[in-house]
């Protein structure tokens, strides 16, 4: 799937959560109530995919999900992650297509350490697409102040 298809996907399953959903994103729910019910409306979207939150396996031997990022001395460590939600063929670490960071317009903390997850999932992990979500929530919360910001891995083989 092409970046302009992902990104109409996503963007209906946004439109969908804001219109069907909009108290848990206004009484500002917990982030994983949100991923949870985004992942569950990408579902349909990606039928060729799993659709999950939290994942934190890969590979055939279902080993934890581990990356290398700098820590706040700028020394190089290996952490164990779990994406918010991620797109991917269960089973094997082979066609990972989307990985998705999600934080809400309410939370303080900044977007640096998101960013370079998601850099890192991509190219640790061969996700194909990375895509940090600052969702607008609490009483102002309007789709309209969605931000997005995308991220490239390698492509992978389409079937």
């Amino acid at each position: 799937m092409d970046r302009n298809h992902l990104d109409e996907a996503v963007r209906t399953c946004l439109q969908e959560l804001y219109d069907q959903d909009g108290q848990i994103l206004t009484q500002d729910i917990g982030e994983r109530a949100i991923c949870g019910r985004l992942a569950m409306l990408m579902g349909p979207k990606f039928l060729r995919y799993n659709v999950d939150i939290e994942y934190n396996r890969k590979g055939p031997g279902l080993e934890p999900k581990d990356i290398e990022m700098p820590d706040e001395n700028g020394v190089l460590t290996t952490s164990r992650v779990f994406p918010d939600i991620i797109v991917h063929e269960s089973g094997h670490n082979l066609r990972n297509l989307l990985v998705v960071e999600v934080k809400k317009s309410t939370n303080a903390i900044g977007d640096e350490h998101d960013h370079a997850k998601l850099q890192a999932l991509c190219w640790q992990l061969r996700y194909q697409n990375g895509l940090f979500l600052r969702l607008s929530t609490g009483p102002e919360a309007d789709l309209g102040q969605v931000q997005h910001q995308w991220f490239e891995g390698p492509v992978i083989d389409e079937l």
